[in-house]
């Protein structure tokens, strides 16, 4: 950005020796560029004092491009911008003989001009000069911060096996700090300036941390939740139903519960509108459908799907009424999931009755409503832990992975839950997997497999 100054030669060549006349014609041309400039002026403007017709002021600048108070309008660049303009204002004022009561609105703005700038560096300088550690953080501090205890947190980025690549930058980053970049950000709808204090690193390097982490994560670990762990059901069905009937249900070889939950997001663009609308929420938004077992785990998800989709569709689409029939034969009973009245009756799918109903039908589907209520306390547990998921705004389908944030979103309750239990869990008095239990890792020799759960934590399972 520069100022053009075209006057006559011999002008110019004798500016310090000015009569009055023309120095009061140079003071109206030096306000009348900031003024131009600071209202939107043109990008080439001349300047002519009203008493004498042979002055001229070119002034080259460019059109700026915000009209209005911003944060893009107070970027350090702009500023830095602006201090140059009114520097090259004062020191032409200079030249010219005016004094600086004459240039006291240039002054005023080149002042406020510096000051920005020196703010903004010494931000910069103060995130530069900062280090995280996240040993600095009591127990309180890191299960606010990032949900997990100090320790555990680097257990499981080493259990995780977080590697991060970041081949078109000059990043590097440990594992646990990519790992705390992912729980902090999930945490609470924040802003990445917000976090640059506490990780020492810009907002755009931490949204590339961030991003590039849970691609990371979920490409190694996404199978978890999408697909159907046979293996792993088996070896806890029966706990898993005897658990479910002794809280009061009816049924006796329940081995969890299916419902689809509704994420809200913010509205789209691009024809996206009429898909993500959800006559029944009157919002917009995106499905998914979840198995939750009576451990407190989302033992299976399926999704992201369009908010106008029924619960029905989602299942036909998930493809369970093909897996569940043999998958769900233990020992040589056919063992079932429930669900609410809005799904159909299959041997491996149970439902509440619905219509017309007789006392008996009532009184089992009043046995079943507080287990059956347990699905929806591990969508609010998920939303509690990971509260960005609960903030619309933050969710926009058209810019960000938001079927992939919820899914990383569910991954962190279910490591959450196995180390410290839940509302889920404690009502049914079931145990969770340790971590190397629920993430299919063979216990090392010696360890028997304690790496974590609510137990070896002292979680909140009570007997």
């Amino acid at each position: 950005m520069s100022v053009g100054w075209c006057f006559r030669p011999d002008f110019c060549k004798h500016a310090s020796h000015s009569r009055p006349s023309e120095k009061r014609r140079c003071l109206f041309a030096a306000q009348a560029v900031v003024t131009s400039w600071e209202a939107g002026g043109q990008a080439e403007s001349e300047v002519h004092d009203p008493a004498c017709n042979d002055t001229t002021l070119v002034v080259r600048l460019p059109h700026p491009t915000v009209a209005m108070v911003s944060i893009e309008g107070n970027r350090l660049s702009l500023w830095r911008s602006r201090r140059r303009v009114y520097g090259n204002v004062l020191l032409a004022g200079h030249a010219m003989g005016l004094s600086l009561c004459d240039l006291a609105i240039v002054v005023r703005r080149y002042r406020r001009a510096q000051l920005e700038v020196a703010l903004s560096l010494e931000r910069r300088r103060r995130i530069e000069a900062t280090t995280f550690n996240l040993n600095a953080f009591s127990s309180q501090q890191s299960l606010s911060l990032f949900r997990f205890q100090p320790a555990h947190v680097g257990q499981l980025a080493s259990l995780l096996d977080i590697d991060v690549p970041f081949p078109r930058t000059r990043l590097r980053v440990d594992p646990v700090e990519c790992f705390c970049i992912v729980l902090r950000r999930l945490a609470s709808p924040c802003r990445w300036m917000d976090l640059e204090e506490l990780f020492g690193r810009s907002g755009s390097a931490l949204c590339t941390i961030f991003h590039a982490t849970v691609q990371v994560v979920m490409a190694r670990w996404g199978s978890l939740l999408s697909e159907w762990r046979v293996d792993f059901l088996r070896e806890r069905a029966v706990t898993y139903a005897q658990k479910i009937l002794d809280s009061g249900a009816y049924l006796d070889r329940c081995v969890g519960f299916i419902d689809g939950t509704t994420i809200f997001v913010a509205r789209p663009g691009g024809g996206y509108q009429r898909a993500c609308y959800s006559g029944h929420k009157r919002k917009h938004a995106i499905k998914f459908q979840s198995v939750l077992t009576p451990d407190g785990l989302l033992f299976n998800l399926f999704g992201p799907w369009e908010g106008r989709r029924h619960d029905m569709t989602l299942y036909h689409e998930s493809g369970l009424d093909d897996i569940l029939p043999d998958a769900l034969i233990i020992n040589g009973e056919q063992h079932y999931l429930y669900g609410d009245a809005a799904y159909m009756i299959r041997p491996w799918l149970q439902a509440a009755f619905c219509g017309l109903l007789t006392p008996e039908q009532e009184a089992c589907n009043e046995t079943m409503k507080v287990p059956r209520a347990a699905v929806e306390w591990g969508f609010k547990d998920v939303k509690q832990v990971c509260s960005m998921l609960d903030f619309p705004r933050k969710m926009k389908v058209r810019e960000g992975p938001v079927g992939q944030l919820y899914r990383m979103g569910v991954l962190v309750w279910n490591l959450r839950c196995c180390a410290y239990g839940g509302a889920t869990a404690t009502f049914f008095k079931c145990q969770p997997p340790t971590w190397k239990e629920y993430l299919g890792i063979a216990p090392e020799e010696g360890d028997g497999g304690v790496d974590g759960g609510a137990a070896a934590f002292g979680g909140v399972i009570h007997a």
